[in-house]
């Protein structure tokens, strides 16, 4: 055979998309790795994986995300005065001389941080959509 017999080369360049890796193909949990080439997408370690780190998203979206949809704004104040309201009402009640155990304490203590950081965003997210 000579040079010019040789089997015939694709077209396609390297650089072309088809060839090029997204970060789905490289990051285990990121949506569309466990249904990658060759894959069936029933891989349990890739399933939990993807679950959590949709999981995480959520979470960062709660409590750092901005929201610009105005009814997602209204639930998000309503989470976080939900989250506090636990709190307060014992409050009310040791007011009313009835003592409340302190691991009852440790829990609304948590379950308010929370709620803090949930109505620090709703303000922060309110501010930006308010003084645009």
């Amino acid at each position: 055979m000579s040079k010019n017999d040789s089997f015939p080369r694709s077209s396609k360049k390297p650089n072309d998309k088809d060839g090029q890796h997204k970060p789905a193909d490289l990051l285990p949990g990121m949506p569309g790795y466990r249904t990658r080439g060759g894959r069936s997408g029933l891989d349990p370690i890739d399933m939990r994986t993807e679950a959590a780190h949709t999981a995480g998203t959520l979470l960062y979206k709660l409590f750092r995300g901005r929201i610009r949809n105005p009814l997602g704004l209204f639930l998000l104040g309503g989470l976080g005065l939900a989250l506090i309201a636990p709190l307060v009402l014992a409050m009310l009640d040791i007011k009313y001389l009835n003592q409340v155990p302190w691991n009852a304490w440790m829990v609304l203590s948590i379950t308010a941080i929370a709620g803090i950081a949930v109505l620090i965003n709703f303000v922060r997210n309110l501010i930006k959509i308010i003084f645009r």
